[in-house]
């Protein structure tokens, strides 16, 4: 992954837009292991756009929360849609890129539910019982038994 970030952050701090695929679930369901961003290299920042910032090997797509200014230095505080929290601050010259396009990879039917109730469930913590209700019933009309423990 280093080179790809390597060149990809190289791309965006002179000015060029990048499509790359994603990895992870911190902003699932609204972007998914295999999906697909398009990242412009743009700095207009608004709170609840999806921006993108390097941190150590890895480029981060998370959605701004909040902007401050902290002994002169401008910061932003990102989170994952799928998170409980917000991440830690980052420096402003970090955040290398704004998603101005999603490529949907594949999208399921319990996808489809989720995205459709994806603004009612952001505020709760209802994504793990959702998605488990989900694969349940999925289980069920695939005809397999749901995982039962034995005591």
């Amino acid at each position: 992954m280093g080179k790809v970030k390597d060149m990809s952050e190289d791309l965006l701090r002179n000015g060029f837009g990048v499509r790359i695929s994603t990895l992870g679930l911190s902003m699932f369901p609204l972007i998914a292991t295999g999906d697909r961003i398009v990242i412009s290299p743009q700095r207009d920042f608004a709170i609840g756009d999806l921006v993108v910032f390097a941190k150590s090997d890895i480029m981060v797509c998370h959605r701004l929360a909040q902007v401050f200014a902290e002994d002169g230095i401008e910061y932003y505080r990102t989170r994952g849609d799928n998170c409980s929290g917000t991440d830690e601050p980052v420096p402003s010259d970090q955040v290398i890129g704004k998603v101005i396009s999603i490529e949907r990879a594949r999208v399921s039917l319990a996808r489809k539910i989720l995205l459709f109730a994806y603004p009612v469930l952001r505020f709760a913590r209802l994504n793990a019982l959702v998605v488990s209700v989900l694969l349940t019933a999925r289980n069920i009309l695939e005809g397999r038994k749901p995982d039962t423990e034995k005591h």
